[in-house]
């Protein structure tokens, strides 16, 4: 009886973290269109093959500089960018992960602060860009 409760709480908690990644994809592909990536949506909804090849946010109007790969991550530990971009086909130069750090708080997970990691030759290419579209740089 007791081994049948164990596997019950992993079954809640594993359905939980689920819903809260899903969540978190939700969110961000919002995040973007309110930036102004409209075709951003995720793609749980659009495709399951894209989101087999860790790819969780799709922009359908191409308006991502970069031609960006976005997996997101909801998680209390780091992610392993380079183990999950080696499980993609992405371009390695393209793929990025959106993470949220959780912490347990009491009986609750709490979200600490979310980052981004990427390509060091993404982010060169971010900052050069906006230091040619301003000028007092």
């Amino acid at each position: 009886m007791a081994k049948q409760t164990k596997k019950s709480i992993q079954r809640k908690i594993g359905k939980q973290n689920k819903q809260r990644g899903s969540n978190f994809e939700r969110q961000i592909a919002k995040e973007l269109r309110e930036l102004g990536f409209s075709g951003c949506v995720t793609s749980r909804s659009e495709s399951k093959s894209v989101d087999d090849n860790k790819v969780d946010i799709i922009d359908k109007n191409k308006q991502l500089p970069f031609d960006m790969q976005i997996q997101t991550k909801k998680t209390s530990s780091t992610p392993s960018y380079f183990g999950i971009r080696e499980q993609s086909t992405v371009d390695n130069e393209s793929f990025v992960i959106i993470w949220s750090k959780t912490e347990r708080k009491g009986e609750k997970m709490m979200t600490v602060g979310d980052c981004v990691l990427l390509p060091k030759s993404m982010f060169y290419k971010l900052i050069k860009n906006y230091a040619e579209s301003n000028s007092n740089i």
